[in-house]
């Protein structure tokens, strides 16, 4: 039996461990206690990374991995370290959930291609050094609340110019490239700057004039993003949307209206758009066209049964067989190679973050920190439930990445933005 064999059996041992103790953590209040359940969830993301990066390093016999390994390490411990000395009022379980996932994110992506995973790094130390200021700046600065309409133009103009300058990724007109080397893909950050209009405008919610004005500014996103053939992020921007205006008005009536909305739209999309049909015909039967349209969802069906519930090992896997599989289909990846009980466990860690998300937000005092609060957690916890869905066939894939564990420096720094917004939040609470 070789160590990736062995490691298999390791990594469930590890994230079931680091699974439990995270929501006994959720539960504590005792300082000490506390202290002792962040070193042994920073104790188990440093030991999964190392194996992982063994596995590798045995697996191709290259000295590059475990120099990419040493650079990846001290960053995530940097990281680490710095939350606990400039914000040590900060949520601790939602920095260490962030790092954990990022590690996973970086033996995949590892595994899978070199290259990009170097790429990766680089761009995870840029977002990671940006996300240090932003808990400062959100307390320092308070006339952010007043700034709603700026926001909105920024976004809109931002994802506009898409489908004029764009670069189809994966059929759809997402990323703006600058020279060879770089490209952005604006409607990630523009998530961001959505929710802190709407947050903005119903922080002063006066009429149901200002409630048809933003709702019309929402659908104007959500329209840009289906001719982009983003159907993933307008999903995402319309459940936000429905989720920010009933927590700010309290009227149910609202929710019902949104979700008939919804289903009224989508059935509109299908018989306007061609994409949109075309990605609900796969999801009814990828094998139907299973060389062409279904060809993902089949072959993410077959990765995830050859899986089980321990794993090929990593590295085991045929992870090349799928197409944008860093991507897109990184939770198929994690099910092939580790298996169904660390994908479990994953999902329990996405969700306990949501769980952290939506604590906080019930504790701000400010409807607008409030709104902001449940806006970015309900995009983060939506985006998951969408890559997930698209992978076991629950639901139509939408081309969505995993948070922080995808590959997409775009998204990737988003991802830590937000999480640092919510750790303001959460400091000032806190102070």
């Amino acid at each position: 039996m070789d160590f990736a064999e062995i490691a298999r059996y390791i990594f469930i041992g590890l994230f079931a461990v680091y699974t439990l103790i995270t929501y006994v953590g959720s539960t504590l209040h005792d300082r000490r206690a506390l202290k002792g359940v962040y070193a042994v969830q920073n104790v188990i993301t440093f030991a999964i990374h190392l194996i992982g990066y063994i596995v590798l390093y045995l697996g191709a016999d290259d000295m590059k991995y475990i120099v990419l390994y040493i650079i990846e390490f001290a960053m995530l411990f940097a990281t680490i370290v710095v939350y606990d000395i400039v914000y040590p009022k900060a949520s601790r379980l939602l920095v260490n959930n962030m790092v954990l996932l990022e590690v996973v994110g970086f033996i995949f992506i590892a595994r899978i291609n070199y290259d990009e995973a170097v790429r990766q790094l680089v761009l995870a130390a840029i977002g990671t050094v940006i996300t240090f200021f932003v808990p400062a700046i959100l307390r320092n600065v308070k006339q952010m609340r007043n700034w709603g309409w700026a926001f909105a133009a920024i976004g809109f103009v931002a994802i506009a110019i898409v489908p004029i300058f764009g670069r189809t990724v994966n059929g759809a007109d997402l990323a703006i490239r600058f020279g060879d080397a770089f490209s952005i893909q604006p409607s990630e950050f523009v998530k961001i700057l959505f929710v802190l209009f709407v947050a903005s405008v119903f922080n002063k919610l006066r009429s149901f004039k200002q409630i048809l004005i933003v709702s019309g500014i929402a659908l104007a996103h959500i329209g840009i993003l289906l001719v982009s053939r983003d159907l993933g992020t307008a999903l995402i921007f319309f459940v936000a949307y429905i989720v920010m205006i009933f927590v700010a008005t309290h009227k149910f009536y609202y929710l019902a209206a949104g979700v008939g909305a919804g289903f009224l739209g989508g059935f509109i999309a299908t018989k306007i758009f061609s994409h949109v049909q075309s990605r609900i015909d796969a999801w009814r039967d990828p094998f139907k066209d299973y060389q062409g349209s279904g060809w993902q969802v089949a072959r993410s069906l077959f990765s995830i049964a050859a899986g089980g519930w321990i794993g090929t090992g990593l590295g085991k896997g045929l992870l090349s067989s799928i197409a944008y599989i860093e991507n897109d289909m990184m939770f198929t990846a994690i099910s092939e190679e580790m298996g169904g009980i660390v994908s479990i466990a994953i999902l329990l860690i996405c969700l306990n973050n949501l769980i952290l998300m939506m604590g906080i937000a019930s504790r701000c005092n400010t409807l607008f920190y409030r709104l902001i609060a449940v806006g970015l957690g309900t995009m983060y916890g939506f985006q998951v439930f969408l890559t997930v869905g698209g992978s076991i066939k629950l639901i139509p894939l939408t081309g969505v990445t995993l948070p922080f564990v995808s590959y997409g420096g775009s998204s990737l720094i988003a991802s830590l933005i937000m999480f640092a917004l919510i750790n303001g939040m959460y400091t000032m609470r806190e102070e």
